[in-house]
């Protein structure tokens, strides 16, 4: 999601929550037994620091677009065609 997103592939951001899903379903399960609990922490503290860095980027593109979301916000409907 954050190589998506740094790339500016925002078109693609939507097709990522199965993946983004399957992750988190990962981090919350009971970790396997061949890892310790540092090991464990430090998988969990890595992939909170990508979602960090994903959510940083995706504010940054909100706040780029906020303009125009507003401007379509407010738009009239154009009349019906007969």
């Amino acid at each position: 999601m954050l190589e998506v997103a740094e790339k500016g592939e925002w078109e693609k951001v939507d097709g990522l929550h199965h993946d983004l899903l399957h992750t988190m379903d990962i981090l919350c399960a009971p970790p396997p037994h061949d890892l310790t609990k540092a090991e464990r922490a430090a998988q969990v503290r890595g992939v909170l620091l990508l979602l960090h860095d994903a959510v940083a980027v995706c504010s940054e593109r909100k706040d780029q677009i906020s303009g125009l979301v507003h401007a379509f916000a407010k738009a009239i409907d154009p009349p019906a065609t007969p």
